[in-house]
């Protein structure tokens, strides 16, 4: 592609300039002077790039009262104190920060007799409609 002669000086002067201060310089005189084919190349970039958490884990107890029965665990549970992790990713293209939910897991005693806990994966839903039937029975 043959460039028009002011398009090919701004290009030399800008593959001259070694310093940062003077990269930032040259571009923002090549946009300045309305060069197209500059906002259009990859430049290579200043500085280090920030890297961003994608995904976050939330930890929460939760504590029921009776014996209860969530979907997706197959054995009642009884009453007390249990750990919910939420998993969530940052939803891109936005212009704030914005989560959502990908993974709800609960940790409870292990049925069996070899293994003292075991993580399974709930339903949010679930979850909150076992706390809402928990709430709803009368205390002993």
């Amino acid at each position: 592609m043959t460039r028009p002669p002011a398009e090919q000086r701004t290009l030399e002067a800008f593959r001259a300039a070694t310093s940062d201060g003077e990269k930032a310089v040259a571009n923002a005189a090549e946009r300045a002077h309305g060069c197209l084919w500059a906002s259009r190349q990859r430049r290579p970039s200043i500085g280090k790039r920030r890297a961003y958490m994608k995904t976050r884990s939330r930890r929460e107890v939760v504590t029921f009262k009776h014996l209860f029965q969530i979907r997706g665990i197959d054995h009642p549970l009884p009453a007390g104190r249990y750990e919910v992790i939420t998993d969530e990713e940052m939803i891109e293209g936005l212009s704030f920060a914005s989560y959502r939910r990908v993974a709800t897991m609960m940790i409870v005693p292990a049925a069996s007799h070899g293994a003292r806990m075991e993580m399974f994966s709930i339903g949010p839903v679930d979850l909150a409609d076992a706390q809402r039937i928990d709430a709803s029975m009368p205390d002993e």
